[in-house]
Protein backbone atom coordinates (compact mmCIF):
# COMPACT_ATOMS: atom_id res chain seq x y z
CA UNK A 1 0.00 0.00 0.00
CA UNK A 2 1.45 3.35 -1.05
CA UNK A 3 1.86 6.21 1.39
CA UNK A 4 -1.00 8.71 1.31
CA UNK A 5 -0.05 11.74 -0.76
CA UNK A 6 -1.79 14.14 1.58
CA UNK A 7 0.24 13.04 4.61
CA UNK A 8 1.46 16.12 6.42
CA UNK A 9 5.19 16.85 6.14
CA UNK A 10 7.03 17.26 9.44
CA UNK A 11 7.78 20.89 10.25
CA UNK A 12 11.51 21.56 10.65
CA UNK A 13 13.64 24.27 12.23
CA UNK A 14 14.38 25.59 8.70
CA UNK A 15 10.63 26.12 8.18
CA UNK A 16 10.49 28.10 11.43
CA UNK A 17 13.58 30.08 10.43
CA UNK A 18 12.09 30.93 7.02
CA UNK A 19 8.84 32.21 8.53
CA UNK A 20 10.59 34.18 11.29
CA UNK A 21 13.19 35.64 8.89
CA UNK A 22 16.20 34.30 10.82
CA UNK A 23 18.81 31.57 10.43
CA UNK A 24 18.03 28.05 11.62
CA UNK A 25 20.96 28.40 14.06
CA UNK A 26 19.05 31.28 15.69
CA UNK A 27 15.97 29.09 15.99
CA UNK A 28 18.09 26.48 17.78
CA UNK A 29 19.46 29.08 20.18
CA UNK A 30 15.95 30.30 21.00
CA UNK A 31 14.64 26.75 21.63
CA UNK A 32 17.59 26.00 23.92
CA UNK A 33 17.18 29.33 25.74
CA UNK A 34 20.57 30.80 24.85
CA UNK A 35 20.90 34.31 26.25
CA UNK A 36 22.50 35.86 23.13
CA UNK A 37 19.23 36.41 21.23
CA UNK A 38 17.51 39.78 21.00
CA UNK A 39 14.04 39.90 22.62
CA UNK A 40 12.31 40.90 19.37
CA UNK A 41 13.99 38.04 17.50
CA UNK A 42 13.04 35.60 20.25
CA UNK A 43 9.42 36.77 20.05
CA UNK A 44 9.29 36.27 16.26
CA UNK A 45 10.75 32.78 16.53
CA UNK A 46 8.25 31.67 19.17
CA UNK A 47 5.37 33.12 17.13
CA UNK A 48 6.56 31.14 14.11
CA UNK A 49 6.88 27.98 16.22
CA UNK A 50 3.31 28.42 17.45
CA UNK A 51 1.94 29.22 14.00
CA UNK A 52 3.58 26.21 12.36
CA UNK A 53 2.98 23.83 15.27
CA UNK A 54 6.66 22.94 15.38
CA UNK A 55 7.67 20.29 17.94
CA UNK A 56 11.37 20.40 18.90
CA UNK A 57 13.22 17.10 18.64
CA UNK A 58 13.71 15.98 22.23
CA UNK A 59 16.94 14.08 21.55
CA UNK A 60 18.53 16.97 19.69
CA UNK A 61 17.37 19.36 22.35
CA UNK A 62 18.93 17.31 25.15
CA UNK A 63 22.22 16.94 23.27
CA UNK A 64 22.41 20.68 22.68
CA UNK A 65 21.67 21.62 26.28
CA UNK A 66 23.11 18.63 28.15
CA UNK A 67 19.64 18.05 29.61
CA UNK A 68 16.91 15.48 29.04
CA UNK A 69 14.07 17.80 30.15
CA UNK A 70 12.68 14.97 32.27
CA UNK A 71 12.12 15.01 36.02
CA UNK A 72 12.06 12.02 38.35
CA UNK A 73 9.09 12.02 40.72
CA UNK A 74 8.93 9.52 43.57
CA UNK A 75 5.97 9.25 45.92
CA UNK A 76 5.01 6.90 48.72
CA UNK A 77 1.44 6.18 47.65
CA UNK A 78 -0.52 7.18 44.53
CA UNK A 79 -3.78 6.52 46.41
CA UNK A 80 -3.07 9.25 48.99
CA UNK A 81 -5.21 12.29 48.11
CA UNK A 82 -2.66 14.86 49.29
CA UNK A 83 0.23 13.45 47.29
CA UNK A 84 -1.94 12.77 44.22
CA UNK A 85 -3.01 16.42 44.11
CA UNK A 86 0.58 17.56 44.66
CA UNK A 87 1.69 15.41 41.73
CA UNK A 88 -1.05 16.86 39.48
CA UNK A 89 0.11 20.40 40.27
CA UNK A 90 3.75 19.45 39.81
CA UNK A 91 3.24 17.80 36.43
CA UNK A 92 1.10 20.66 35.06
CA UNK A 93 3.76 23.23 35.96
CA UNK A 94 6.60 21.07 34.65
CA UNK A 95 4.89 20.61 31.28
CA UNK A 96 4.32 24.36 30.98
CA UNK A 97 8.11 24.76 31.29
CA UNK A 98 8.83 22.06 28.70
CA UNK A 99 9.65 19.24 31.13
CA UNK A 100 8.06 15.81 31.45
CA UNK A 101 7.88 13.53 34.48
CA UNK A 102 8.80 9.92 35.10
CA UNK A 103 6.80 8.66 38.07
CA UNK A 104 7.43 5.95 40.63
CA UNK A 105 5.55 4.88 43.76
CA UNK A 106 7.12 2.92 46.58
CA UNK A 107 3.65 2.00 47.93
CA UNK A 108 4.88 2.98 51.41
CA UNK A 109 7.81 0.55 51.16
CA UNK A 110 10.66 3.04 51.38
CA UNK A 111 13.20 0.25 50.92
CA UNK A 112 12.31 0.44 47.19
CA UNK A 113 13.32 4.09 46.94
CA UNK A 114 17.05 3.55 46.19
CA UNK A 115 16.08 1.25 43.31
CA UNK A 116 13.75 3.89 41.85
CA UNK A 117 16.55 6.44 42.09
CA UNK A 118 18.90 4.07 40.28
CA UNK A 119 16.37 3.37 37.50
CA UNK A 120 15.47 7.03 36.98
CA UNK A 121 19.15 7.98 37.01
CA UNK A 122 19.72 5.57 34.12
CA UNK A 123 17.34 7.75 32.10
CA UNK A 124 19.41 10.81 33.06
CA UNK A 125 16.57 12.76 34.66
CA UNK A 126 17.58 16.36 35.33
CA UNK A 127 16.38 16.36 38.94
CA UNK A 128 14.24 14.59 41.53
CA UNK A 129 11.06 15.49 43.40
CA UNK A 130 10.14 13.44 46.47
CA UNK A 131 6.46 13.66 47.44
CA UNK A 132 6.44 11.61 50.58
CA UNK A 133 6.48 12.12 54.34
CA UNK A 134 9.46 12.22 56.65
CA UNK A 135 10.00 8.96 58.50
CA UNK A 136 12.70 7.31 60.56
CA UNK A 137 14.26 5.28 57.76
CA UNK A 138 17.65 4.80 56.14
CA UNK A 139 18.16 8.04 54.20
CA UNK A 140 21.71 7.50 52.96
CA UNK A 141 20.58 7.47 49.32
CA UNK A 142 18.96 10.91 49.68
CA UNK A 143 21.95 12.35 51.50
CA UNK A 144 24.15 11.02 48.69
CA UNK A 145 22.03 12.88 46.09
CA UNK A 146 22.35 16.11 48.07
CA UNK A 147 26.09 15.74 48.52
CA UNK A 148 26.54 15.05 44.79
CA UNK A 149 24.72 18.28 43.95
CA UNK A 150 21.82 16.55 42.18
CA UNK A 151 18.84 18.96 41.94
CA UNK A 152 16.34 17.73 44.51
CA UNK A 153 13.11 19.14 45.97
CA UNK A 154 10.79 17.55 48.53
CA UNK A 155 7.42 18.11 50.10
CA UNK A 156 6.56 16.99 53.63
CA UNK A 157 10.08 15.54 53.84
CA UNK A 158 13.03 16.82 55.84
CA UNK A 159 16.51 15.55 56.67
CA UNK A 160 17.69 17.04 59.97
CA UNK A 161 20.92 18.97 59.56
CA UNK A 162 20.81 18.92 55.75
CA UNK A 163 20.12 22.12 53.75
CA UNK A 164 17.17 21.22 51.54
CA UNK A 165 14.71 22.70 49.07
CA UNK A 166 11.24 22.05 50.48
CA UNK A 167 7.69 23.13 49.66
CA UNK A 168 5.18 22.22 52.34
CA UNK A 169 2.06 23.23 54.27
CA UNK A 170 2.32 25.09 57.57
CA UNK A 171 0.75 22.19 59.47
CA UNK A 172 1.34 23.78 62.86
CA UNK A 173 -0.73 26.80 61.86
CA UNK A 174 -3.44 24.66 60.27
CA UNK A 175 -3.93 22.62 63.44
CA UNK A 176 -3.85 25.80 65.50
CA UNK A 177 -6.64 27.29 63.37
CA UNK A 178 -8.84 24.22 63.84
CA UNK A 179 -8.33 23.91 67.59
CA UNK A 180 -8.63 27.64 68.24
CA UNK A 181 -11.95 27.70 66.35
CA UNK A 182 -13.33 24.90 68.52
CA UNK A 183 -12.24 26.85 71.59
CA UNK A 184 -13.96 29.98 70.25
CA UNK A 185 -17.16 27.95 69.94
CA UNK A 186 -16.99 27.29 73.69
CA UNK A 187 -15.31 23.89 73.82
CA UNK A 188 -12.65 23.39 76.49
CA UNK A 189 -12.41 19.57 76.34
CA UNK A 190 -11.06 18.83 72.87
CA UNK A 191 -9.75 15.43 71.78
CA UNK A 192 -7.51 14.78 68.80
CA UNK A 193 -6.81 11.79 66.54
CA UNK A 194 -3.31 11.88 65.09
CA UNK A 195 -1.65 10.13 62.17
CA UNK A 196 1.52 7.98 62.34
CA UNK A 197 3.86 9.60 64.91
CA UNK A 198 7.00 9.49 62.72
CA UNK A 199 5.48 11.86 60.14
CA UNK A 200 6.65 15.46 60.56
CA UNK A 201 3.20 16.75 59.56
CA UNK A 202 1.70 14.75 62.43
CA UNK A 203 4.20 16.16 64.89
CA UNK A 204 3.53 19.72 63.69
CA UNK A 205 -0.24 19.30 63.87
CA UNK A 206 0.03 17.99 67.41
CA UNK A 207 2.15 21.01 68.37
CA UNK A 208 -0.42 23.35 66.78
CA UNK A 209 -3.21 21.65 68.74
CA UNK A 210 -1.23 21.96 71.98
CA UNK A 211 -0.35 25.60 71.29
CA UNK A 212 -3.99 26.56 70.79
CA UNK A 213 -4.87 24.94 74.12
CA UNK A 214 -1.99 26.72 75.83
CA UNK A 215 -2.91 30.12 74.38
CA UNK A 216 -6.44 29.66 75.75
CA UNK A 217 -5.18 28.67 79.21
CA UNK A 218 -6.29 25.03 78.77
CA UNK A 219 -4.15 22.10 79.84
CA UNK A 220 -2.99 19.37 77.45
CA UNK A 221 -4.31 15.94 78.43
CA UNK A 222 -2.59 12.90 76.87
CA UNK A 223 -5.73 10.82 77.52
CA UNK A 224 -7.54 12.96 74.91
CA UNK A 225 -5.06 11.91 72.21
CA UNK A 226 -5.55 8.73 70.13
CA UNK A 227 -3.47 7.51 67.20
CA UNK A 228 -4.71 6.51 63.76
CA UNK A 229 -3.10 5.63 60.42
CA UNK A 230 -5.04 8.07 58.16
CA UNK A 231 -7.70 5.48 57.21
CA UNK A 232 -11.42 5.83 58.10
CA UNK A 233 -11.17 2.52 59.96
CA UNK A 234 -8.44 3.88 62.22
CA UNK A 235 -10.55 6.99 62.94
CA UNK A 236 -13.46 4.73 63.86
CA UNK A 237 -11.41 2.65 66.30
CA UNK A 238 -9.58 5.70 67.70
CA UNK A 239 -12.92 7.34 68.55
CA UNK A 240 -14.18 4.14 70.17
CA UNK A 241 -10.98 4.07 72.22
CA UNK A 242 -11.46 7.68 73.32
CA UNK A 243 -15.08 7.01 74.36
CA UNK A 244 -14.11 3.85 76.24
CA UNK A 245 -11.51 5.75 78.27
CA UNK A 246 -14.36 7.55 79.98
CA UNK A 247 -12.73 10.97 79.68
CA UNK A 248 -15.24 13.75 78.98
CA UNK A 249 -14.81 15.80 75.79
CA UNK A 250 -17.17 17.72 73.51
CA UNK A 251 -15.07 18.32 70.39
CA UNK A 252 -12.60 16.53 68.15
CA UNK A 253 -9.81 17.69 65.88
CA UNK A 254 -8.89 14.82 63.54
CA UNK A 255 -5.63 15.14 61.66
CA UNK A 256 -7.23 14.12 58.39
CA UNK A 257 -10.73 14.01 56.93
CA UNK A 258 -10.88 10.25 56.45
CA UNK A 259 -10.23 9.61 60.15
CA UNK A 260 -12.83 12.26 60.99
CA UNK A 261 -15.39 10.43 58.84
CA UNK A 262 -14.58 7.16 60.61
CA UNK A 263 -14.92 8.89 63.98
CA UNK A 264 -18.36 10.21 62.99
CA UNK A 265 -19.56 6.66 62.41
CA UNK A 266 -18.30 5.57 65.83
CA UNK A 267 -20.15 8.50 67.41
CA UNK A 268 -23.41 7.61 65.64
CA UNK A 269 -23.14 4.02 66.87
CA UNK A 270 -22.57 5.34 70.42
CA UNK A 271 -25.69 7.51 70.19
CA UNK A 272 -23.73 10.78 70.03
CA UNK A 273 -25.02 13.45 67.66
CA UNK A 274 -22.78 15.67 65.52
CA UNK A 275 -22.62 18.61 66.15
CA UNK A 276 -25.09 18.68 69.06
CA UNK A 277 -23.05 16.34 71.29
CA UNK A 278 -19.70 16.54 69.51
CA UNK A 279 -18.16 19.16 67.22
CA UNK A 280 -15.64 17.86 64.68
CA UNK A 281 -13.00 19.41 62.41
CA UNK A 282 -10.92 17.36 59.98
CA UNK A 283 -7.89 18.19 57.85
CA UNK A 284 -7.11 18.04 54.08
CA UNK A 285 -10.28 19.20 52.37
CA UNK A 286 -10.97 16.01 50.40
CA UNK A 287 -14.02 16.17 48.08
CA UNK A 288 -15.94 13.68 50.26
CA UNK A 289 -15.85 16.11 53.20
CA UNK A 290 -18.62 18.19 51.59
CA UNK A 291 -20.95 15.18 51.34
CA UNK A 292 -20.88 13.74 54.85
CA UNK A 293 -23.93 14.20 57.06
CA UNK A 294 -23.56 16.83 58.34
CA UNK A 295 -20.90 18.27 55.99
CA UNK A 296 -17.46 18.07 57.60
CA UNK A 297 -15.62 21.20 58.73
CA UNK A 298 -12.02 20.88 57.63
CA UNK A 299 -8.67 22.57 57.13
CA UNK A 300 -8.17 22.82 53.36
CA UNK A 301 -4.63 22.42 52.06
CA UNK A 302 -3.57 24.08 48.76
CA UNK A 303 -2.20 20.78 47.48
CA UNK A 304 -1.84 21.53 43.77
CA UNK A 305 -0.16 24.83 44.64
CA UNK A 306 2.43 22.86 46.62
CA UNK A 307 3.17 20.79 43.52
CA UNK A 308 3.27 23.83 41.25
CA UNK A 309 5.78 25.66 43.44
CA UNK A 310 7.84 22.50 43.88
CA UNK A 311 8.15 22.14 40.09
CA UNK A 312 9.19 25.78 39.74
CA UNK A 313 11.76 25.38 42.50
CA UNK A 314 13.23 22.20 40.97
CA UNK A 315 13.43 23.67 37.45
CA UNK A 316 14.98 26.84 38.86
CA UNK A 317 17.60 24.70 40.61
CA UNK A 318 18.34 22.79 37.39
CA UNK A 319 18.70 25.95 35.34
CA UNK A 320 20.44 28.02 38.05
CA UNK A 321 22.42 25.54 40.20
CA UNK A 322 23.77 28.33 42.43
CA UNK A 323 20.26 29.07 43.78
CA UNK A 324 20.50 28.49 47.56
CA UNK A 325 18.29 25.92 49.34
CA UNK A 326 15.13 27.32 50.93
CA UNK A 327 11.79 26.32 52.37
CA UNK A 328 8.37 27.54 51.24
CA UNK A 329 5.47 27.05 53.66
CA UNK A 330 1.93 27.59 52.40
CA UNK A 331 -0.96 28.45 54.72
CA UNK A 332 -3.94 26.13 54.98
CA UNK A 333 -7.48 27.52 55.25
CA UNK A 334 -10.20 26.57 57.76
CA UNK A 335 -13.58 25.87 56.14
CA UNK A 336 -16.46 25.69 58.64
CA UNK A 337 -19.42 23.48 57.78
CA UNK A 338 -22.09 21.56 59.65
CA UNK A 339 -19.97 19.48 62.02
CA UNK A 340 -18.92 22.58 63.99
CA UNK A 341 -22.49 23.65 64.75
CA UNK A 342 -21.67 27.26 63.89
Amino acid sequence: MTQRKNQRRRVTQRDVARLAGVSYQTVSRVINDHPDVAPETRRRVWEAIKQLGYQPNAIARSLASDRTYTLGLITSDFSDYFFTQVIIGFEKEARKAGYFCMLGSTERNLADEPEYIRLLSQYHVDGFFFARPSAEEDNRHLIALLREGIPLVTTAYYLPGEPMRVVDIDNLDGAYQATAHLIELGHNRIATITGPPTWKSVQDRLVGYQRALQMAGLSFEPRLVAEGDWSPQSGYWAMRELLERGVAFTALFAQNDRMAIGAMRALREAGRRVPDDMAIIGYDGIPMSEFTSPPLSTVVQPMQEVGRLAARMLIETIEEPSTPPREILLRARLVCRGTCGH
